[in-house]
């Protein structure tokens, strides 16, 4: 759009410059200030220039924000050592299982191995649950930021379509007069 948005402003300069070279040959064009009307039209291409310039990097700005939030979505809750062991338990240390021993004396009746490996294994499959849910949450929560942000951007870009329209019927009935 914002290539289109330039070349269509290009386009109503040459078509002014157009008008100006198709008039009377009787009704010569005479020009005062020639240097002060060249300065006018090197500050509007200047500025038409800035312009384009600033809406290509808030265009790129929103893309990267857009990856940025996503990939950090996307990353939420994970350490440098889940991703070397490829999502594998992690041992525990001997406080974090003398926790557990604890906890479960309230709850067993006779204590055995495969009892302790079974709880071991139950509150291994209730943490990971519990870590994924979390991470599930927060890549939600992203897209409905993300949702939010494209909503936006869709609202901007229909309203540079609406007034690039605007701006090429203007240019093709300046055309269809000449």
């Amino acid at each position: 759009m914002d290539v289109a948005k330039g070349h269509s402003a290009r386009a109503e300069d040459k078509t002014d410059e157009l008008k100006k070279l198709n008039r009377s040959i009787f009704r010569p064009a005479i020009i005062w200030n020639k240097d002060e009307k060249r300065r006018a039209q090197e500050a509007k291409t200047h500025a038409r220039f800035e312009e384009e310039r600033n809406e290509r990097e808030r265009a790129m700005l929103d893309i990267r924000d857009s990856h940025n939030r996503v990939g950090k979505a996307v990353t939420y809750g994970r350490n440098d050592e889940e991703e070397a062991i490829g999502g594998q338990r992690q041992m525990l240390t001997a406080t974090q299982q003398k926790d557990r021993m604890e906890q479960r004396k309230r709850f067993q009746f006779e204590e055995t191995p495969s009892d302790n490996e079974l709880e071991d294994e139950l509150d291994d499959n209730l943490n990971e649950i519990s870590n994924i849910t979390k991470r599930l949450q927060t890549l939600g929560t992203a897209m409905g930021q993300e949702l939010d942000q494209q909503n936006s951007r869709i609202g901007r870009i229909s309203q540079k379509t609406d007034r690039l329209d605007g701006h090429i019927f203007r240019n093709t009935e300046k055309v269809s007069l000449l």
